[in-house]
């Protein structure tokens, strides 16, 4: 907890330390800036060379005096290099100076600069931001857009990941990323989307002060809900991910709706999914596509991204088409500083506007209208739009979420009006809606089924949801006792997964678990491997299996094509549902690689929040 003290209680705090000691003089690492700015309070973070205690002075703005009057101070506990303080007891509209402190093992004193903050009333003025993407590898560049930034004087700044080139390394969060922004971020909180290249390093969790767990969070600021979501992470329909964020997105009753991830859901990239020069291609992210579906049912009015690095603002879509009165905006903005790519020469349905150039965004809600700016590094702004929120009071589409979609018998659907007004009408199969009574509704199925439903509350109809259940047959378990895995290795110069059986082996490995690093010696690229062997589950119940491949995969149990993931690609995630007896069951995975990294992961388990390896399942020698 901090301590709230007055100003004159620093020379007390001074005196836990011994001045005696000859130590070396302390400097910022990482210079203070801004996290989580609220209503009524704000965190101020900074590293330091040294140890000490870390401390915040604090004053409220006065009329007619010539210094700030500094008179509170929030102070740490402990002593370390990283400092974190909360700046509390604030009020909306009020205008305030902070200046942080850090009061060495040695006695001296480091002070960071005393620096204005607002605390703004979106009551009264605009939902004011810039957005950037992608700034890894290149702080020339990404200090010019800091600078541009700062000239916007906007309320916050968001990123969209690729924050650094390598996230395991140091030096690319202090010197490439934070250094050229210090003057940015001392002024306004940042506000991230983990992208691939921070890996999910401890570093990013360490700069950030995030709401938990800090890869998806979600940030409110006047009538705008902004969520963040992980995109390097599952989050594909049956994933803990994807239900948490249908059920925020349902649940939402703000006026604006805008989604936050590395990753594209749209594209016009020449050949970030497939070389448009001699293939067609993928038009997003294929572990991302999916999501266009759930932002279009609950209303998503924006989708900021990077990973491509280009800019791209697409026109409003809805079921595969401009739709100027219910679409999406999707903003690919990931010339923040890497390395640019381009758009492919013939231009696609859905792109309104595309250019190859470093730039990011500005941005302005006031009531029901957005106002955007793309900027590039020159200070020329080249592209803008207006979003008008139409059908503002629109209801808000049923939640499903809770529906076991997948089952053995029979299951339950849940239909829930998370508003708590209006009447939701159901259909069943395709057939005419009914009315609902209450404000939860549970439909009995008892064989494969689609239901739909929607909202009608004085005279508006929401958009309508639809959910897939899917009775399964149970496969049954085998006798087969045999332990371990058998991994037949293969080389060969292929662009799909081979017919295993036309092919002899270059040699066969008994292993313990399905794992590509215990297939040595083998060649770099160009080989194919098949593992086969036998897996056991304590339960009979439907079981999702997730497989993550780079190149092509293909998961068999029980002599079925399960999941199909073939094909030259990056590392793309796909996952299906079984039904599963009590016991043994047999599994066969075939790999193949074509270059770069090769990939293979696969998890199963029978909730999303429940997946674990799969290699904890296989019956071992």
């Amino acid at each position: 907890m901090n301590r709230k003290l007055f100003v004159f209680g620093l020379l007390i705090a001074m005196s836990f330390f011994s001045h005696g000691q000859s130590v070396s003089h302390s400097d910022f690492v990482v210079q203070p800036y801004l996290q989580q700015v609220t209503d009524d309070s704000f965190r101020v973070l900074w590293e330091t060379s040294l140890p000490g205690k870390g401390a915040v002075q604090f004053g409220v703005a006065e009329f007619n005096v010539l210094k700030p009057k500094l008179d509170q101070l929030f102070q740490d506990e402990t002593s370390g290099t990283f400092h974190k303080i909360i700046v509390d007891g604030l009020k909306v509209d009020g205008h305030y100076f902070y200046q942080a402190l850090t009061i060495g093992e040695n006695g001296d004193t480091l002070k960071g600069p005393v620096t204005p903050i607002h605390i703004p009333d979106y009551t009264q003025m605009p939902v004011s931001f810039t957005v950037v993407s992608d700034t890894q590898g290149n702080p020339t560049v990404w200090g010019k857009i800091a600078e541009l930034m700062q000239r916007e004087r906007p309320s916050f700044v968001i990123h969209a990941g690729d924050l650094v080139q390598y996230g395991p390394h140091k030096d690319d969060w202090t010197d490439e990323f934070f250094k050229p922004a210090a003057e940015l971020f001392r002024f306004y909180p940042l506000y991230p989307a983990i992208g691939n290249h921070e890996m999910n390093h401890d570093w990013f969790y360490q700069y950030f002060d995030l709401p938990s767990p800090e890869w998806f969070y979600t940030l409110k600021k006047g009538n705008v809900l902004f969520v963040f979501v992980d995109t390097n992470k599952d989050i594909l329909p049956g994933s803990e991910q994807y239900k948490k964020l249908e059920k925020i997105l349902a649940s939402s009753k703000d006026l604006w709706k805008i989604m936050v991830h590395h990753h594209p859901v749209y594209t016009s990239s020449e050949n970030s999914y497939g070389n448009t020069w001699f293939q067609k291609q993928a038009h997003g992210d294929p572990n991302e596509m999916h999501l266009k579906r759930l932002y279009e049912t609950y209303g998503v009015n924006l989708v900021l991204f990077g990973h491509v690095h280009s800019y791209e603002r697409t026109w409003p879509i809805a079921n595969e088409k401009v739709d100027q009165e219910n679409g999406v905006t999707y903003l690919n903005l990931g010339g923040g500083g890497g390395r640019l790519d381009k758009a492919g020469a013939n231009k696609t349905w859905y792109a309104a506007r595309t250019r190859s150039c470093h730039h990011f965004l500005n941005v302005s809600i006031a009531d029901n209208t957005l106002y955007a700016s793309t900027i590039d590094t020159a200070g020329v702004t080249f592209d803008s739009c207006t979003i008008d929120r139409k059908n503002a009071g629109r209801p808000n589409a049923p939640y499903m979420g809770n529906s076991k979609q997948y089952f053995i018998g029979s299951t339950t659907a849940f239909i829930q009006n998370e508003s708590q007004h209006g009447t939701i009408y159901y259909s069943m199969n395709g057939k005419d809606y009914k009315k609902g009574k209450g404000n939860e509704l549970k439909i009995p199925v008892n064989a494969t089924s689609e239901i739909s439903a929607y909202i009608e509350n004085t005279g508006q109809k929401s958009r309508i949801a639809t959910k897939n259940f899917e009775k399964l047959e149970i496969l049954p378990s085998v006798k087969n006792t045999e332990a371990g895995v058998k991994a037949t290795y293969y080389e060969g110069n292929w662009i799909a997964l081979p017919d295993f059986d036309k092919i002899e082996p270059v040699k066969t490995f008994n292993l313990d678990s399905v794992s590509l690093q215990n297939i040595q010696p083998r060649v770099q690229d160009h080989f194919a491997v098949r593992f086969t062997g036998n897996f056991s589950v304590p339960e009979t119940d439907v079981y999702r299996f997730l497989l993550e491949s780079f190149d092509g995969s293909k998961l068999f149990i029980d002599g079925q094509e399960v999941i199909s993931n073939d094909g030259i690609h990056y590392e793309i995630s796909k996952e299906n549902f079984v039904a599963l007896e009590k016991g043994l069951h047999s599994f066969e995975i075939q790999y193949f690689d074509f270059l770069r990294r090769e990939t293979l992961n696969i998890w199963t388990g029978t909730e999303p929040e429940k997946m674990k390896w799969f290699n904890e399942f296989i019956v071992r020698k």
